[in-house]
């Protein structure tokens, strides 16, 4: 059982240092963090899964709400991060209308 506490407490801790980085995210270091941050969601598979071959359900769901609270702040993070891009996106595909329409006038009282 000591050696399921270790995993899950490595699970934590890669957990937490996940949310960490996507609340460091700015649009300066966005394309530096994101690679790090999903090598580190693809380890956290990787050892839920190796957790799941190994150990019987009835011992993992002892640890359950502690990780589960965890993986649903990221899951928030992660979708406030994609809003906050989806919004800056189409902030600029109306000023690049703005601006092609601008052009057109310009065009067009010649």
């Amino acid at each position: 059982m000591n050696s399921l506490t270790d995993q899950i407490q490595q699970l934590k801790i890669l957990l937490e240092t996940t949310y960490a980085d996507l609340s460091d995210i700015s649009v300066k270091n966005f394309n530096k963090k994101m690679p790090p941050i999903r090598n580190k969601i693809n380890q956290i598979v990787l050892k839920r899964k190796e957790l799941i071959q190994q150990y019987k359900k009835k011992d993992l769901l002892q640890y359950d709400k502690k990780l589960f609270n965890l993986t649903k702040q990221i899951q928030e993070k992660f979708d406030n991060v994609i809003e906050w891009y989806k919004t800056e996106t189409l902030e600029i595909a109306q000023k690049l209308v703005q601006i092609r329409n601008r052009k057109k006038i310009a065009n067009y009282v010649r």
